[in-house]
């Protein structure tokens, strides 16, 4: 990621507020992005407490409901609790055993929380640049007012 540097100091309070504003709209694309990323690893981890659960599971005696659509669902039985078809993505499904799956989800959490990590150190330096804009808003403010406050004493004299 490349950073811009800009010298607040020289910029009015009109500018100080469109930038402050930049980097709100980043602080909420990179937070939206963070709760995409706890989605998606929630679901893994979902995914992983199923396969733990269906290999504690007697093969064939052990009754279920299969979904065949978002509503509707059918009686099974777990057939194999050491086969797993998982998605790898893009509607393309592999076969693998127990071990390998629980291996497979390991790996993407693992991605998934190196992410966060990155979107979350982001996250903290655009609030700070974005409370850094705020105070210098706060600054350029005062200084507006009081240029307004002397220059009214001016006048009245």
């Amino acid at each position: 990621m490349s950073a811009q540097k800009i010298d607040l100091t020289k910029l009015n309070p009109e500018q100080l507020t469109m930038v402050k504003q930049q980097f709100d709209q980043e602080l909420q694309h990179f937070s939206q992005s963070l709760q995409a990323l706890n989605v998606a690893r929630n679901k893994f981890k979902e995914c992983k407490e199923d396969i733990e659960a269906a290999q504690k599971l007697e093969s064939g005696k052990q009754e279920l409901l299969v979904p065949l659509s978002g509503s509707l669902y059918v009686k099974g039985y777990v057939k194999d609790a050491e086969k797993f078809m998982v998605d790898v993505g893009t509607g393309y499904y592999v076969e693998k055993s127990a071990t390998e799956a629980l291996e497979f989800y390991d790996k993407k959490i693992s991605k998934l929380n190196q992410e966060s990590v990155q979107i979350q150190n982001i996250i903290k330096e655009k609030s700070q640049s974005s409370m850094a804009v705020e105070g210098h808003i706060r600054q350029a403010a005062i200084k507006l007012h009081e240029q307004q406050k002397s220059a009214s004493a001016q006048t009245s004299q």
